[in-house]
């Protein structure tokens, strides 16, 4: 899950160029802070919306689980010609969102390609309540787990599956960070590992992953460790000190919080093969962070645009483009559209020049954005009563 205050971080520094760090969040808090958020985001950024655009740089504006930025006036993004379901229909599904017993819910990815993993949550304080296995070709929906008691264990995160098994974690105010499991045929939650946290280390774990019998995670302050699914001690990956799980196999550094910071993720290893990649910076330019495959950068005139880490494949983006984050399966990015103010959000596609509006409409200097999943393959928001699905691996 992206963490707000982190976010914030980058996204000023993106339009700054420095700015201060801002405290990360406490363990405990971590989720139900996030959710009251996301209720409230429209309300607390226009007021941040206001000092920056005073100050003739960014206004904030946030939805679902991320956080971007537009300019404070000149036009943004070029607006999509037709609807994101129109441009790629084979990519775009439609479902309730409402959940069962009515309670909201969210993708947190997939468990098979016919099968989403959906989190409801609860309607007081949108605490992840339980897992659902959600058929998208029938439209029926089959509950996997109730999450365990979060008074007791704290509030769960970071959901993903892997290898017929779901796994999250759970933080608390013992600063002690707990490592859950279930079979995707569901089950009872199984605690399956430990890993203390560090002071000041709020956000705890930033990447988690189940790799074979394994279930593997970083740290925010660094370091990657892996538990096994069916229980037991939680060790130190090789090579993984101060590192943090980008897409695994690949780990990297520097992450995006607990160490000095330049390109995010400007070196990669892979964990299985040992292959290294090191990003390749220009005179005159800076690169913000990188994936496995492409790096996000701007010129010394502040044009964005998206290269391989070896430095070929040179590609600029339109002006007013600022990207959060990597592009979704190497080529796709969610940017606010509008002349001054943000009116929508569009879909692009950097490879084919080709994009999609996703319907979501701006009021004043906010507009929420969509949600992705921690693969980068699943796109989601809300809109009225619809929950609104795009995968974007069936874009080819």
């Amino acid at each position: 899950m992206t963490e707000v205050e982190e976010t914030l971080r980058r996204t000023f520094g993106q339009a700054e160029g420095h700015a201060p760090r801002l405290p990360a969040l406490l363990a405990e808090r971590l989720e139900g802070v996030h959710r009251r958020r996301r209720r409230r985001a429209r309300v607390a950024l226009a007021a941040a919306a206001v000092v920056l655009a005073a100050s003739g740089t960014f206004t904030v504006t946030r939805g679902g689980d991320t956080i971007t930025a537009v300019p404070a006036s000149g036009p943004l993004s070029d607006k999509p010609v037709a609807p994101v379901e129109k441009v790629w229909p084979q990519a775009v599904r439609v479902l309730p969102a409402k959940g069962p017993g009515g309670l909201s819910w969210r993708p947190a990815g997939l468990i098979d390609d016919r099968t989403l993993l959906m989190v409801t949550s609860t309607a007081d304080d949108g605490v992840a309540a339980a897992l659902y296995a959600y058929d998208l070709d029938k439209g029926a929906e089959r509950e996997i787990v109730t999450m365990p008691d979060p008074d007791r264990n704290g509030f769960a995160n970071g959901f993903i599956a892997g290898n017929g098994h779901l796994a999250w974690w759970t933080g608390s105010k013992d600063r002690v960070a707990r490592l859950w499991t279930v079979p995707v045929d569901g089950g009872k939650a199984r605690l399956v590992g430990t890993q203390s946290i560090k002071e000041g280390d709020g956000s705890g774990i930033d990447a988690l992953a189940v790799a074979g019998d394994k279930i593997v995670f970083s740290l925010y302050t660094g370091g990657v460790f892996s538990v096994p699914v069916a229980g037991g001690p939680v060790e130190p990956v090789k090579g993984g000190a101060g590192m943090h799980v980008l897409t695994w196999p690949w780990i990297g550094a520097p992450g995006r919080g607990g160490e000095p910071h330049g390109t995010e993720y400007a070196r990669i290893v892979n964990v299985e093969t040992g292959e290294t990649r090191t990003a390749v910076t220009e005179a005159g330019e800076e690169i913000m962070f990188c994936g496995v495959t492409l790096c996000y950068g701007r010129t010394a005139e502040g044009r964005g645009f998206l290269r391989h880490r070896d430095g070929s494949a040179y590609k600029a983006l339109p002006e007013g483009i600022v990207v959060g984050e990597p592009p979704a399966q190497d080529r796709f990015f969610a940017s606010s559209y509008g002349d001054r103010a943000p009116e929508g959000v569009g879909l692009y596609d950097v490879d084919t020049g080709a994009s999609g509006d996703l319907g979501i409409q701006g009021e004043g200097q906010s507009i929420m954005m969509p949600s992705s999943d921690p693969t980068g393959r699943l796109l989601s928001y809300t809109l009225a009563d619809r929950l609104y699905l795009i995968d974007l691996a069936r874009i080819r």
